[in-house]
């Protein structure tokens, strides 16, 4: 894991941005598309407004995704796909192509399925994931103490799947955790003294994050601010 630390977010998602310009533009000259994980968490969202700042985007060739999903109505103000489409803006969502993973509300069972068939490209390798975390170690919906965390982490292949949140709402919808490895680079984008703290903790306890910053099967950048 690469640790960058910045004075303000500012400078952070500055710098992040024109890596993750260079990733995109790299991906769509090699494979004429680029696709895109993004996260919900709370510390992304003002990076995710300044993504019309990248220049030299063909925004057509690039698919986005979501890491995870609460069941919910995907126009809801809690949902990650609503959160995330508001702060792309009209400018890439209208050019972009931008997958949910709610489809069906009533019927979680028949929704997964619908999702895993929306979102079947990105079990496949992709150009960059980005990731945030819980004060509690969370990432994701890897939960800690969860059955169905242990399961997401210990597939062998890439899927996507439900797990129970300790909060509401409770239902959800995550890649796991071999999907989530498939990519050339994570990027994790983390803020305040308490996530640091938590992810030093999770060098000494198991932690569903500490599968990410361990790994040593894909590139993990951390971008950290105070």
């Amino acid at each position: 894991m690469i640790w960058k630390t910045f004075d303000t977010a500012e400078s952070l998602e500055k710098e992040l941005l024109v890596s993750i310009g260079i990733n995109i533009r790299i991906s769509i000259k090699e494979n004429n598309e680029a696709l895109v994980l993004l996260s919900g968490d709370s510390d992304p969202i003002s990076l995710y407004q300044k993504f019309k700042k990248i220049q030299n985007i063909d925004w057509s060739k690039v698919k986005f995704g979501l890491v995870d999903e609460r069941w919910i109505n995907n126009q809801s103000m809690d949902s990650n796909f609503y959160k995330i489409s508001n702060a792309l803006g009209d400018e890439i969502t209208k050019i972009a192509t931008f997958h949910p993973m709610v489809y069906d509300q009533e019927d979680e069972h028949n929704n997964i399925i619908l999702s895993k068939k929306a979102n079947i490209e990105f079990l496949n390798e992709k150009t960059i994931v980005i990731l945030g975390m819980g004060t509690d170690g969370h990432t994701a919906s890897l939960f800690p103490s969860n059955r169905n965390t242990e399961k997401a982490i210990s597939q062998i292949h890439p899927d996507i799947l439900v797990n129970l949140a300790p909060d509401n709402p409770k239902n959800r919808i995550t890649h796991n955790l071999k999907s989530i490895f498939n990519t050339k680079k994570i990027i994790l984008y983390i803020r305040g003294h308490i996530k640091k703290e938590v992810v030093e903790k999770s060098k000494i306890d198991l932690l569903p994050i500490s599968y990410i910053i361990n790994t040593l099967s894909t590139q993990v950048e951390t971008y950290w601010t105070k």
